[in-house]
C-alpha cells in the first residue's frame, strides 16, 4: 500500500515539454500505486496537447496563462468545489505554487528545501527526502519512492490514436527512403547547434547514407528562420516540417530512423517513444538532462571537462560549448546508430515504449 491513502489525486505540472515527458513516466508510475484513485493533471495548453490521450489520467485541466487574469478566474471555479486528498507539486516556479494555492488537498507534496525555490516550501504540507542531484527524470520518481510505490513501470505512452496511425501513415509515404530528423531549435538559444554544421551533417548523411533529411521544430519564427538558413546552405533536398500542433511532431518523431537533437522536449520524446537519438550537449550537463538510460552511446557531450565524469552533478550551465561538437562528431555517431539499432517497428504499430538501457 503507498504510504498515504488517497481517493483523489492532483497533479501540478504546467510546463515545460521536457519536463511533461518527465511527469509522464511518473503518473504511469503512480498508477500502479493507485489504480483506483481519481487523477488530475493541471497543465498548460501545449503540454496537455502532448499527452491529451494518456489513460492513465482521469482528467485534465488546461490552464491558458496567455488569458491572463481570466486564466486565474476560470482555474479557481473549476477548483472551487473540488477536495483532493493528495496533491504532487513537482514543479518549482511561483507560478506552480500559486495555481498550488487553489488547489484544496489534505496532503501537498513538493520538494526538499535544498531544491525549493520561488517560495515553493510556502505551497506545500510534506517534501520528499532531500538527495543528491540526480537525472530529472529520477527527481520525478522520488515522488514515487516516497509514496512508497514499488515495483512501478518506466515507461510513457503518449497513446496515438487510429487517426494519428493514419496521418502518420500519410506523412511518410512522401518519403521514399528512410527519414532522420533534425530538430532546429531549442528554447535556449545556447543549445542551438550552428546552422553550417548541421547542413553539413545533412548533405553527408544524404550522399553516404542515403537518408531524407526532415527539420523538426515549432512554428515559431526563430525556428523558421533557423530552418531557412539551414536549407540555403544544403545542397540536397530537405523536407521541413514546423509543425503545430505539438502531437503532430511526436507522430514525425515516432516514425523517424534517427533523430538528431541538442537538449529539447523533442529529443526527450524521442527517446521515450526508444527511437535511436543523436543528443548534442554543451550548454547543459547530460548526466542531469540528458537521454534517460538510454543511447549514450550516441550522445555527445562537451559539456564535461577531462576527469569530470565522476564529478558531483550540479545545476550549472556553459555557455560556448555547442561549438565544440564537430560535424565529424555527428557524423561518426550517426554511422554508429545505423549500424547498432535496427529500424523500429512498423510506425502504424508503435504507440508505447519502456525503458532500455543502452
Amino acid at each position: 500500500m503507498p504510504r498515504i491513502d488517497a481517493r483523489k489525486i492532483c497533479l501540478i505540472r504546467t510546463s515545460a515539454l521536457g519536463d511533461v515527458v518527465h511527469a509522464l513516466a511518473m503518473v504511469n508510475g503512480l498508477r500502479k500505486g493507485y489504480p483506483d484513485a481519481h487523477l488530475t493533471w493541471i497543465l498548460e495548453k501545449i503540454p496537455y496537447e502532448m499527452v491529451m490521450h494518456q489513460p492513465n489520467v482521469d482528467r485534465f485541466i488546461v490552464f491558458n496563462r496567455r488569458e491572463g487574469l481570466q486564466a486565474w478566474r476560470n482555474l479557481y471555479r473549476e477548483l472551487k468545489s473540488e477536495r483532493f486528498d493528495l496533491l504532487l507539486l513537482p514543479q518549482v516556479s511561483f507560478k506552480a505554487g500559486l495555481i498550488s494555492s487553489l488547489v484544496r488537498a489534505e496532503h501537498k507534496l513538493g520538494f526538499d528545501s535544498k531544491r525549493a525555490r520561488e517560495m515553493h516550501g510556502w505551497f506545500i504540507s510534506l517534501a520528499i527526502t532531500e538527495h543528491p542531484t540526480q537525472h530529472v527524470q529520477d527527481h520525478y520518481f522520488e515522488f514515487l519512492d516516497f509514496l512508497e510505490i514499488q515495483n512501478y513501470p518506466i515507461e510513457w505512452n503518449f497513446a496515438f490514436t487510429e487517426e494519428e496511425h493514419r496521418w502518420r501513415k500519410s506523412f511518410f509515404k512522401q518519403f521514399d527512403r528512410p527519414v532522420i530528423s533534425f530538430v532546429v531549435s531549442a528554447a535556449v538559444a545556447e543549445k542551438n547547434w550552428p546552422a553550417e554544421r548541421y547542413a553539413a551533417v545533412i548533405d553527408h548523411v544524404d550522399s553516404r547514407f542515403g537518408l531524407q533529411a526532415l527539420l523538426l521544430g515549432g512554428p515559431s519564427q526563430k525556428e523558421r528562420l533557423i530552418a531557412d538558413e539551414i536549407r540555403r546552405l544544403c545542397r540536397c533536398r530537405v523536407a521541413v516540417a514546423l509543425e503545430k500542433p505539438i502531437r503532430r511532431t511526436l507522430l514525425q518523431l515516432s516514425g523517424s530512423r534517427l533523430v538528431v537533437s541538442p537538449d529539447t522536449g523533442p529529443l526527450h520524446a524521442a527517446v521515450a517513444m526508444a527511437i535511436p537519438t543523436i543528443g548534442l550537449y554543451g550548454f547543459s550537463d547530460p548526466r542531469r538532462c540528458g537521454p534517460y538510460r538510454s543511447f549514450h552511446d550516441l550522445l555527445i557531450n562537451r559539456f564535461a571537462d577531462p576527469g569530470e565524469e565522476d564529478s558531483p552533478i550540479r545545476r550549472v550551465t556553459r555557455p560556448g560549448r555547442m561549438e565544440r561538437i564537430s560535424v565529424g562528431d555527428v557524423v561518426e555517431k550517426i554511422e554508429l546508430a545505423l549500424q547498432k539499432y535496427p529500424p523500429a517497428p512498423k510506425i502504424d504499430k508503435l504507440t508505447n515504449c519502456s525503458v532500455q538501457d543502452a
